[in-house]
């Protein structure tokens, strides 16, 4: 046994200690060292701190760490047109490395061990991915037509740079597809054979506001959801990010495949995701979960969110589902908690990750129950959803790793500044 955390509050309510093997998790109990037949090299002293998985991050789009706070109070087309798409055009592939690593950063400062990302210029990504010590699924975003470049060129480079064995373990690939107002149906159906010729996932927007729908319908003659079905890509695993103008029909459709729609509650309230001919401003939870779809969680990037705290997302999409649905039953924490952890893992095909349970990966967060606004722990599951945040993770462990203890993060003062000059270069001029 490489690592031991000693004596920590399990979410149960239990004290127990846990023993890691590698990048496994080897053992759980109230003695879990002796249950090894060496003893731990490394030992973490559990007290007054709550062990739970790794939180996994669904959706998001790394590098736009330094897009953070540009473009704010604006709508979602013209902030993509007029900011965003602009200033992507300047990055390279150093901006590419250094706002990955920011955002690496962050989600270990607040608790996530796999994210789910989408952006461009992706082996920069992976490299930053691999130096910060997470976990991800990647994949470059196709956007039809030619004025990002050759982005169909790139993503078949990755492909081969994928099965020839430049990623790490802990770096998956995915096809990605921007959405489907962004991708001709021509190019959607040659993301989904690219997909099912070398056996990978996908990931795209989905029904994120409702002129999107509009004008698929008027486009297509279908909602987005099903253009998507005629095109090939729902035969994959799919991560759908978004879906807040879903409707019935289209959450049956998703439930009969192998399907798993992201939920990012932030980012649709801040970009008023939700405003249309009704005030919705929700993913529908309820419908999802009774249709039997898998809903994961996510807060999409910074640019439009601002922050990638997980412990935020899962507070404001239980509240969200709750006041929605004017049942203060619906979505409970415990189910909160899994949404923002298994769910997501298994949507992402990560289905050892995302649990805290022996033989699965050793991805765990210890957050500090010692906290005043965490003091008394009643139920520790409730604190995590409602009352714990970002900043109260003490510890973060991706892959048997200790990545942050206490709060530190080794090199974190270059990836600030080097971020930080990027961010200048590409949002000036």
């Amino acid at each position: 046994m490489h690592l031991l955390i000693r004596d920590a509050t399990l979410l149960d309510g239990s004290t127990g200690s846990i023993g890691i093997e590698g990048n496994r998790i080897a053992c759980i109990g109230v003695d879990a060292s002796a249950e090894s037949d060496t003893p731990p090299t490394r030992v973490i002293d559990g007290t007054d701190l709550l062990a739970m998985p790794g939180l996994v991050n669904a959706h998001t789009h790394a590098a736009m760490t330094l897009f953070r706070g540009y473009g704010d109070d604006m709508p979602l087309m013209p902030w993509l047109q007029e900011r965003i798409w602009p200033a992507e055009a300047k990055l390279t592939d150093d901006d590419v490395y250094w706002g990955t690593r920011l955002a690496c950063a962050e989600m270990i400062r607040t608790g996530t061990t796999l994210f789910n990302d989408m952006y461009w210029k992706v082996p920069n990504a992976v490299r930053a991915i691999a130096d910060s010590g997470l976990r991800a699924t990647v994949s470059g975003g196709l956007i039809s037509g030619d004025f990002l470049g050759d982005l169909k060129g790139e993503i078949t480079e990755l492909i081969a740079k994928y099965e020839g064995g430049e990623f790490p373990d802990r770096v998956r690939l995915a096809i990605a597809p921007h959405a489907v107002y962004t991708v001709t149906p021509e190019d959607l159906e040659w993301c989904a054979q690219l997909a099912s010729d070398h056996d990978l996932p996908i990931q795209i927007h989905l029904s994120e506001t409702l002129h999107e729908v509009e004008e698929c319908v008027a486009t297509h003659g279908v909602k987005p959801t099903f253009h998507l079905k005629r095109h090939g890509i729902l035969d994959r695993p799919t991560t759908l990010a978004h879906g807040v103008w879903l409707e019935r029909d289209e959450l049956e459709l998703l439930a009969d495949h192998p399907a798993t729609v992201v939920h990012n509650p932030v980012s649709n309230l801040k970009l008023a995701c939700g405003q249309g001919r009704e005030v919705r401003g929700w993913f529908d939870y309820p419908t999802a979960k009774a249709e039997g779809v898998n809903v994961a969680l996510a807060t999409d990037g910074t640019a439009s969110n601002t922050n990638l705290d997980m412990f935020e997302e899962m507070k404001f999409a239980s509240l969200m589902a709750k006041h929605a649905s004017g049942d203060p039953t619906c979505m409970p924490a415990a189910e909160t908690l899994d949404i923002a952890t298994r769910a997501g893992a298994d949507g992402m095909g990560w289905t050892d990750a995302g649990r805290l349970e022996v033989g699965a990966l050793a991805d765990i967060v210890l957050v500090s129950m010692r906290e005043v606004t965490l003091t008394p722990v009643h139920d520790p599951v409730s604190h995590v959803v409602y009352a714990a945040n970002g900043g109260t993770v003490h510890t973060t462990i991706c892959d048997g790793q200790v990545l942050m203890e206490d709060g530190r993060i080794e090199g974190l003062e270059e990836v600030r500044a080097r971020a930080i000059e990027a961010a200048r270069r590409v949002t000036t001029g």
